[in-house]
């Protein structure tokens, strides 16, 4: 018994100085897969402007979008400010994986996590009804229609296009976290500028300030610290 039991702790410190010396795979959840590195040429930009019921500026959030001439991935990256360290979200549409990446650029250990998704069918799709107005008006040189919304006690305004070949994916419907809320819009287009109302008079404002930028931009995960998340969640909710 007692040479049993010498053998067994040898067999431990035995493993324990080869785990020391060799550095052991990190365990991935099952189907969570992603490319070392990301490759994008174009770029779109937006910003979205928080106001106070007075109509007072309270804060103003950036963001670009960058994405493949040809299609496919994309990254939606919101720029670090005083008040937050910047989040961006790759969404890789072959291994249906996004990647979250907090602290992006601001900080010495960006934290990483991994997610797959899946995208919403039958009564997952949330579809914001919208209302056609007469107005119109020009935005980067297009032309661009008024609809109206009110959604239980929000209400607002989406301005849209249909002159750009652009998915909403790429545009400040993704970008501003609103497909989130409506997977999808009652009428096709692209979404240029949308408005939301509350009914204390709070007032946020998202606008496409400019389009297919010619940009390269690279993304390389090789050799980070990924975390991973073991279930799939809706593709709009990231």
């Amino acid at each position: 018994m007692k040479k049993s039991i010498l053998f067994s702790l040898s067999l431990f410190f035995v493993f324990t100085a080869v785990q020391s010396q060799i550095k052991l795979p990190k365990i991935t959840a099952p189907g969570v897969k992603w490319e070392s590195t990301y490759h994008f040429d174009k770029c779109n930009v937006f910003k979205v402007d928080f106001y106070a019921k007075n109509n007072e500026l309270m804060r103003t959030l950036n963001y670009r979008t960058y994405y493949q001439s040809e299609g496919g991935d994309f990254s939606v990256k919101l720029m670090s400010d005083k008040k937050s360290q910047g989040l961006e979200t790759v969404f890789d549409i072959k291994n249906e994986v996004a990647i979250q990446i907090w602290g992006s650029g601001e900080v010495t250990k960006p934290y990483y996590n991994a997610g797959g998704f899946k995208y919403p069918v039958g009564n997952e799709i949330k579809k914001l009804e919208i209302s056609p107005t007469n107005e119109t008006k020009q935005m980067l040189g297009v032309n661009c229609k008024k609809y109206t919304y009110t959604y239980k006690k929000i209400f607002g305004e989406v301005w849209i296009t249909d002159q750009i070949n652009l998915s909403n994916d790429f545009g400040i419907f993704r970008a501003a976290k609103m497909a989130s809320l409506h997977n999808t819009l009652s009428v096709g287009g692209f979404v240029m500028e949308m408005t939301t109302e509350d009914a204390k008079g709070g007032k946020t404002v998202m606008k496409t300030i400019s389009l297919k930028n010619d940009e390269k931009y690279t993304l390389n995960f090789g050799g980070v610290e990924m975390n991973t998340a073991i279930n799939k969640i809706n593709y709009f909710t990231f």
